[in-house]
């Protein structure tokens, strides 16, 4: 168990409504008042210009996440976006897989003969029974004639 973990206990309304609270906050801190900041800025800017129209609070609140989502997805190291970021294998980490690929490939290969060879001993045995086999037949239709 981690010691670290912390259990919270909302008792009566009085903690609901403080939890309400807390919710709205963040909500209001971390949402609609950028959302609100993203929606002006962009009125100011575009406020002159008859091409783009105004936003309102709804559509600066979407402004604000696309924004935050971006720069987490480009700011994250794990993430799968990434311009130029891509350095490759080295020399030894390449020799390495080739190495292993062909020391598999032998092993395949030598698996293949194997049986090949073994294939090859039984038929060999198995027509060399059958014209033994055959002689002796017509070895043996010459004595009765």
């Amino acid at each position: 168990m981690n010691k670290n973990f912390r259990v919270i206990t909302i008792n009566g309304v009085r903690g609901i409504i403080v939890a309400i609270f807390i919710v709205f906050g963040l909500v209001s801190g971390f949402i609609v008042s950028p959302g609100w900041v993203c929606m002006s800025l962009w009125n100011v800017i575009f406020d002159q210009s008859n091409i783009v129209s105004t936003m309102n609070l709804f559509q600066g609140i979407l402004l604000w996440a696309i924004i935050a989502l971006s720069l987490y997805a480009l700011n994250n190291r794990r993430a799968l976006i990434g311009f130029g970021s891509y350095q490759g294998l080295s020399p030894e980490q390449i020799r390495d897989i080739m190495n292993r690929a062909r020391q598999s490939e032998n092993k395949i290969f030598n698996d293949i003969k194997k049986k090949d060879e073994l294939k090859n001993e039984d038929t060999i045995s198995s027509t060399d029974t059958m014209h033994s086999e055959e002689i002796n037949v017509e070895d043996i239709n010459e004595v009765r004639k």
